[in-house]
């Protein structure tokens, strides 16, 4: 309901986002195979160093046009999530000037400014970083899993048992975090309208000497912000230590089985095992790193969702109140 609110322009937009990632990806995923391939002629008699700088040369040029991609991505995305911010403030305000006084008090004043802004910049955020995250992601995985076959069921099984790890502990995350997150912009709602009351009865408050009694309301309605975000951003701590930990013991356990497989293998495959690993230690970390972006979506993505309903919300509402003829 949100995006319809895109123009044709911006809708190209996209598009040429998706097709600048999909390179992005190719590039990234074409690095390890440069890298085998200068690890090969490393390790083969004979081959000269014009070789070796080639590829070399070849690996520079991907991992600078992959950061063209991304920048170009960013900028893309991010004024396409500043236009549909700017085109749905406009809607929520050219909407509210309508609204009866009735109207306005069924949301209330406060709630009303927090989805012009704060819901919205949820929104924003949630565009920008899925534009570059959600599409990402999947064609990452499957690609770096499709470069991966093949190549030793041993580091496959090893790459399985880590994102099954990161998999839970995305799991963990979603499941504690997510309800807190979701329940966030209500409470900032109440926040903002415990902050405008004290503002607009100021000279009540002090005739009456019922500060303490406000700075009590303040103080509940700011601690209940500041419980919830600190149990959500606390679980979200968790994450990068904890992948980490996981790609670092990924890499270990990689490394670990390629020594066993060399250890095991006869002189003339032992060059071609030991390029394997470095190029599927390279594609695992592709692997893992998907999931990563996910769960950035996952994390912005209930806050959005609510703030898109608060804001559609109001964009849907017709006044109680009709003008005549």
């Amino acid at each position: 309901k949100v995006l319809r609110y895109l123009d044709r322009r911006q809708w190209g937009q996209v598009v040429l986002a998706l097709v600048l990632i999909v390179v992005q990806v190719w590039l990234d995923l074409t690095l390890p195979d440069y890298m085998s391939n200068i690890t090969t002629l490393v390790e083969t008699e004979g081959s000269s160093m014009s070789e070796i700088l080639v590829q070399g040369g070849w690996m520079l040029a991907c991992a600078l046009g992959s950061a063209v991609a991304s920048v170009a991505v960013g900028y893309i995305a991010a004024r396409i999530a500043a236009e549909l911010g700017r085109t749905l403030r406009g809607k929520v305000f050219d909407r509210t000037l309508e609204l009866s006084k009735g109207d306005v008090e069924t949301f209330s004043t406060a709630s009303l400014i927090n989805r012009t802004t704060n819901d919205i910049t949820q929104i924003q955020t949630l565009v920008s970083m899925g534009l570059q995250a959600i599409v990402k992601a999947p064609i990452m995985a499957i690609w770096a899993v499709t470069k991966i076959a093949g190549k030793g069921w041993e580091w496959s099984a090893a790459t399985a048992v880590g994102a099954f790890v990161v998999i839970v502990m995305l799991g963990v995350t979603l499941v504690v975090a997510v309800p807190r997150f979701r329940s966030i912009q209500g409470l900032t709602d109440k926040l903002n309208r415990v902050t405008r009351e004290h503002l607009d009865g100021i000279r009540p408050v002090h005739a009456y000497n019922a500060e303490a009694y406000e700075q009590a309301r303040f103080t509940s309605a700011n601690d209940d912000v500041t419980e919830n975000n600190l149990v959500a951003n606390r679980v979200m701590a968790i994450m990068s230590p904890g992948m980490t930990f996981v790609t670092s013991v990924l890499t270990m356990a990689i490394y670990w089985i390629g020594a066993y497989l060399i250890n095991a293998a006869g002189m003339g495959d032992r060059l071609a095992i030991f390029s394997n690993m470095v190029v599927f230690s390279n594609y695992a970390m592709q692997v893992i790193m998907a999931f990563v972006l996910l769960n950035m979506v996952f994390i912005l993505l209930p806050r959005a969702q609510v703030s898109a309903g608060r804001v559609i919300e109001v964009i849907d509402t017709e006044s109680s109140i009709e003008d005549g003829p």
